[in-house]
């Protein structure tokens, strides 16, 4: 188990700390900046390679591709920023420890994510949240949506997300030997700064990329100037990868990254506070990635390969965590040793006019770890283990039968086995299945329709409460299975496109995670429409994007508390965005809009809508191109509001979370 810090050391650990880094990370990107500057001429003209990420999949209709333009205007400070513009992707929480993604309303802890294809368990405590990640580096993140492909992997049952972070090649142009950037970011509501720090280089085939960030500052306010407690940010990150490329095309990488949060916070994170009055409390959360990949970027028809080992271990602390008139302190450790092997033909089997089938195998082992101080005494054991192990096989076929008419079609089967905190084990397997079907009759104008229905296994229990109340019990345990199922339109002509697409969804017997009773289970249903639209028109581009979700538990409006590991009801959602590029000055403006309805499929209570605005202008000299300048103003009006994907509204015990009040944000980048 990870070791930690003593009580009496807790909070001025923490002081003196964001004094230290950022200091010192201000300095490095001083010197290192102002070292290399003179050296290194300016980035010019010259092509860049072209990374193949060996995760990559295609995103099938109806699914969410955020771009590297897209982060790059969302100036993202937390993943919340990822997904502003996607009405059907939603981040809620106060910080970053409570963050979670709903995609269609489902948690995405129904859904197989990736981080450079090292498969992430989040599920060690339901007050946690489950999508603590640093944007700074990210260079995309594909979304599926229900009916996803079977080379994603294993669990998806809502879908998958696959987050990519950029390789050195990406900050480095072709014969570029080193560089880099540095970012500052000031938070005037936090009274914090966010420093950025990245440094590649590549000589005759290798390549490095050290990547690192720190967030400091206090509690931000609302938009009534009210401090939200247990809000300030106190997230580190540190990435590093480091990759051979052969002449033939051969390509090995190997990433390691640590990640880490400590600071106060509410007793139960993803609330503001209890009305108890419960006091906030100090958590530490950190997260090790280890990885090593294999792809030829120079494939043939028929070799093709992608090999990917990863090793994932997050563990949380939670000091006096109050549970009436007792405190508790609660350890957990979450292990997944995880990998892929496949191989893509490029074939079009005598009868398709061109396609690509990937085939495969995955394998995962995930280990949970829960030690509890304190406790209820008797005989129960206080430090218990959980383990899954699943091994599946895949085929996916994505196949053009003419130019107008595409299918996707694959398969895979799975055979897990769980092991439970007593001994109890259980074997499982399933099949799943789906498929995607594209018609163009007319250039710009494409139908499709998908359907699917994954076996999604028995997922880890919370770690951090193993035995916490009674001896958790398995009896009757059973894997969960989802069906999903979509139809929409894509449309294209001249700068206009759009999508609308309805969702159909069902998981049936998720489980609930912390119950003593583990064959605890709900059937889910989540269903809607989306609609997005984008006007382009060279300088700048207007986009719009509609999502309407309906959610139940069993048939039942399903209240924020009882969510964890489920999803949320999120109702009528729209956002706007438009930017605009003055290129003869070096100049940008933007801003979004987000608009949630009043929802009252609540019987207690109705959930408020809100408006909220946030604008930005960006400047890049013309005869500097290395220097930046942003300003954002995020929630231009100051408005008092809790996030539609953040929990606690509905509970008269629980004190939500209000999003930041009015914000700006001062924004300087150096390239070098």
């Amino acid at each position: 188990m990870t070791s930690f810090p003593s009580r009496s050391n807790r909070r001025k650990l923490l002081s003196r700390r964001a004094a230290r880094r950022t200091a010192a990370l201000l300095g490095a990107t001083i010197i290192v900046s102002s070292g290399v500057s003179g050296a290194q001429t300016l980035k010019g003209s010259d092509a860049l390679l072209e990374p193949i990420s060996v995760t990559a999949t295609e995103v099938a209709p109806g699914g969410v591709q955020v771009r590297e333009d897209q982060l790059d205007r969302a100036n993202p400070l937390d993943i919340k920023d990822v997904f502003s513009a996607e009405a059907s992707v939603n981040v809620g929480g106060g910080s970053d420890v409570s963050r979670k993604i709903y995609v269609n309303g489902i948690e995405d802890t129904n859904l197989n994510v990736k981080i450079d294809g090292a498969r992430q368990v989040n599920s060690a405590f339901h007050h946690l949240g489950t999508a603590i990640i640093d944007p700074g580096l990210l260079k995309s993140v594909r979304v599926e949506t229900g009916v996803g492909p079977a080379d994603v992997g294993p669990g998806s049952l809502g879908g998958s997300i696959a987050f990519e972070t950029k390789d050195a090649r990406d900050l480095l142009d072709q014969g570029e030997a080193f560089g880099g950037y540095g970012k500052l970011v000031y938070d005037s509501n936090a009274h914090g700064f966010n420093e950025i720090l990245a440094l590649a280089a590549q000589y005759q085939g290798f390549e490095a990329l050290i990547y690192g960030s720190t967030d400091g500052g206090n509690n931000f306010e609302d938009g009534a100037d009210v401090e939200v407690d247990g809000t300030a940010p106190e997230m580190r990150n540190i990435l590093g990868k480091f990759a051979w490329s052969g002449r033939a095309g051969s390509r090995v990488e190997v990433n390691v990254a640590y990640l880490v949060d400590e600071g106060i916070r509410p007793n139960r994170a993803n609330f503001g506070a209890l009305t108890n009055g419960a006091p906030t409390t100090f958590q530490q959360f950190n997260r090790r990635t280890y990885s090593i990949s294999y792809a030829d970027e120079n494939p043939t028809d028929l070799v093709n390969p992608e090999f990917v080992l990863s090793y994932n271990r997050s563990s949380l602390f939670i000091d006096e965590l109050a549970f009436g008139p007792s405190t508790f302190d609660l350890h957990s450790e979450t292990v997944s040793y995880n990998g892929k092997l496949a191989n893509t033909f490029s074939t079009d089997l005598g009868v398709f006019h061109s396609g690509k089938i990937t085939a495969g195998f995955d394998f995962y082992r995930d280990e949970g770890r829960g030690d509890i101080e304190g406790g209820f005494g008797g005989a129960i054991p206080l430090v218990n283990t959980e383990r899954s192990t699943n091994v599946g096989a895949f085929v996916q076929a994505r196949m053009a039968l003419s130019d107008q008419l595409r299918i996707s079609l694959g398969g895979r089967f799975d055979r897990q086995r769980f092991e439970g905190i007593e001994g109890t084990k259980i074997d499982g397997s399933g099949l799943s299945g789906n498929v995607n079907v594209e018609y163009e009759p007319v250039p710009g104008f494409t139908p499709y329709v998908g359907a699917g229905t994954t076996y999604g296994g028995i997922p880890l229990g919370e770690s951090a409460i193993y035995n916490f109340a009674g001896q958790w019990q398995y009896g009757g345990l059973t894997s969960s299975r989802s069906a999903n199922y979509k139809v929409g339109v894509r449309a294209e002509k001249g700068p206009f496109s759009g999508d609308v697409n309805f969702y159909y969804n069902e998981i049936y017997d998720t489980h609930d995670r912390g119950s003593v009773v583990r064959n605890t289970t709900r059937n889910l249903l989540s269903r809607g429409l989306n609609v997005s639209g984008k006007y382009d028109y060279g300088d700048g581009f207007v986009r719009g994007a509609y999502a309407r979700n309906h959610f139940r538990s069993d048939g039942n409006f399903l209240a924020t508390g009882s969510a964890s590991f489920h999803g949320l009801q999120l109702g009528s959602l729209l956002t706007a965005e438009a930017a605009h590029d003055f290129t003869e000055m070096g100049l940008r403006f933007g801003g979004s809009v987000e608009r949630a309805l009043d929802d009252d499929a609540n019987p207690v209570s109705t959930a408020d809508g809100y408006t909220v605005v946030n604008l930005y202008a960006q400047f890049t000299p013309l005869t500097f191109d290395a220097v930046t300048l942003r300003v954002d103003v995020k929630n231009l009006f100051d408005r008092i509001y809790v996030d539609r994907a953040t929990a606690g509204g509905d509970n008269a015990r629980v004190i939500p979370f209000n999003e930041p009040g009015r914000t700006f944000l001062l924004t300087a980048k150096l390239e070098f």
